[in-house]
């Protein structure tokens, strides 16, 4: 009886257009009955949200352990991008699975064994990226192998508190407890655990005594001190394999500042079964450690910005000053809107700490609410502002025509710039002035392209605002006795609909609407509201 399995793998991107793991099990699944081969569930191997551009997946793993180990025929996979994105991991994977003798069969676009195509892949330099592949995929698996033998510890920096032999540095028997930096951990969890100290109170006491970071500067901040409490190689467990590489999806929060870079790379945590553990000597006892997390989970649940229901403004506001957002702290009896460059920890780095004010959140909720409230109610404004954004925009005919006009005179240039190339090649012209017109030509195609952008940008910005309109009107119509009775679920929802920022300097607030509004009306609505004798702006 022939042994089957498949497998079957879906990054975000194929979720994005709906290449689902089911759909590719479906497909596995008929093409094994209609072969009467028998394809159970615990033979199905699924990477879900795993790009295919890395070897490091967990099923894929476990596929490839069973193959070596195990009597597998055969293996179905819908198609080669399935099993892996670049060519020299594809190799390298059938290779390993030939030499297990398990036959491998795609169900559509099979890689071709035409000598000419392997003679093409080979020039643009496969060869070069298998053998980079094979060796960092065989360093990746050896790690694993001696991680779970209890061979390595997962690190190549000890943390806080330890100290390794420099004979044998990644040797679980060579670690060692560094006393004078192990007295500062237990005194970290003494502080929390039993003084009550917060996170940044710690690491204010930590100045104060002239205690170095672990990595010798003479700062702390609360995120390090959080760090220390929460690493379970503490009570004498380290483990490994614990994150794994995502694309960064990181952006700057404030006043509108552009992005610092686009796409890069961040780490998240797998799931806790993948984790490998490695026995170290311990530096805090298991009660003591358990004490510490159920505080942390406890202060993380109450923190002000877990605080979803209470303030309205929540990630809204930024100060003028420093350009930092503000953020809502509360000594137990009120709540403020304060700016983050007023710490010390924070602003670092920097000549000296903002001076804005902290400024009551209830003041200022009321105050933005009952603006929004009153432009809510004048229905003339709101719609002055849509209609005139449609006035500016073509219709969907027009504009499918302008499309069309816009491709039609790009397709005609790039045939001169052919007809250019030909009359070159012909001898007619030199190179010289082929390069010269040739130039002013692809210069139209660049103001074309611009064009074509805009249009598009143009289109999304009407979708968009039509949303906007159809959203605010079914606010209006669901709260029917009046936006002073909206509950805060809905002045929230309200506020992240059509509020973009809320800029403080000083007494003036400055409201930036989604949708800006015209001349007159921005100047009717400046009115005088105070927070003490100021005003807001739109």
């Amino acid at each position: 009886m022939v042994s089957v399995v498949a497998y079957a793998r879906v990054s975000t991107d194929r979720q994005a257009e709906k290449q689902t793991i089911a759909q590719q099990v479906e497909r596995l699944q008929t093409y094994a009955q209609e072969r009467q081969w028998q394809l159970t569930t615990e033979h199905i191997y699924k990477d879900d949200g795993y790009s295919g551009a890395r070897l490091d997946r967990p099923a894929l793993d476990r596929l490839r352990d069973a193959a070596a180990n195990g009597p597998i025929d055969v293996v179905l996979i819908t198609s080669p991008d399935r099993l892996a994105r670049r060519y020299a991991y594809q190799v390298w994977l059938l290779e390993e699975l030939e030499r297990a003798g398990v036959q491998v069969i795609f169900l559509e676009r099979p890689p071709s064994s035409d000598p000419q195509d392997v003679l093409v892949i080979q020039i643009r330099g496969v060869v070069a990226e298998y053998e980079r592949t094979v060796i960092a995929d065989r360093m990746r698996r050896g790690r694993l192998a001696a991680l779970r033998a209890g061979q390595l510890v997962p690190w190549t920096v000890p943390p806080f508190g330890y100290r390794q032999d420099p004979h044998r540095p990644r040797d679980p028997a060579g670690v060692q407890i560094d006393e004078d930096a192990a007295h500062v951990v237990r005194q970290i969890f003494t502080w929390y655990i039993e003084d009550g100290l917060t996170l940044y109170g710690i690491a204010q006491r930590l100045i104060d005594r002239g205690i170095p970071t672990p990595s010798g500067r003479p700062f702390w901040n609360p995120s390090s001190v959080r760090k220390i409490l929460m690493n379970a190689t503490y009570r004498g467990m380290a483990y490994g394999n614990q994150k794994q590489m995502v694309p960064s999806k990181r952006r700057h929060p404030l006043l509108g500042r552009e992005p610092r870079g686009e796409g890069g790379e961040s780490y998240r945590l797998r799931p806790v079964q993948e984790w490998i553990g490695v026995p170290v000597p311990s530096l805090i006892d298991e009660a003591r450690f358990t004490l510490a997390q159920a505080r942390l989970q406890r202060n993380q649940q109450w923190a002000t910005r877990n605080t979803h229901g209470e303030y309205l403004l929540r990630r809204l506001l930024s100060c003028r000053w420093c350009g930092l957002a503000m953020n809502v702290w509360n000594n137990g009896r009120y709540a403020y809107y304060r700016c983050k460059g007023m710490d010390v920890l924070v602003m670092r780095g920097r000549r000296e700490p903002c001076h804005a004010r902290q400024i009551p959140t209830a003041r200022i909720d009321d105050l933005v609410w009952n603006d929004l409230r009153q432009l809510l109610s004048e229905p003339a404004v709101l719609h002055d502002a849509v209609q005139r954004f449609r006035d500016g925009w073509l219709s969907g005919e027009e504009q499918q025509a302008h499309r069309r006009d816009l491709r039609r005179r790009r397709a005609q240039i790039q045939r001169r710039i052919e007809r250019l190339v030909d009359a070159y090649q012909a001898e007619v012209l030199t190179l010289d002035e082929l390069q010269a017109r040739r130039a002013q030509l692809e210069t139209r195609l660049a103001e074309l392209a611009h064009d074509e952008q805009v249009l598009e940008a143009e289109t999304v910005q009407r979708d968009h605002l039509q949303n906007l309109a159809t959203r605010v009107e079914d606010f209006r119509a669901a709260i029917s006795e009046g936006l002073e009775y909206a509950v805060f679920s809905q002045r929230r929802a309200l506020v992240e609909l059509l509020i973009d920022r809320v800029v403080v300097d000083g007494e003036d607030v400055e409201i930036r609407y989604v949708i800006p509004l015209s001349g007159a009306a921005r100047k009717k609505r400046c009115i005088a509201t105070t927070l003490s004798n100021g005003s807001t702006k739109r």
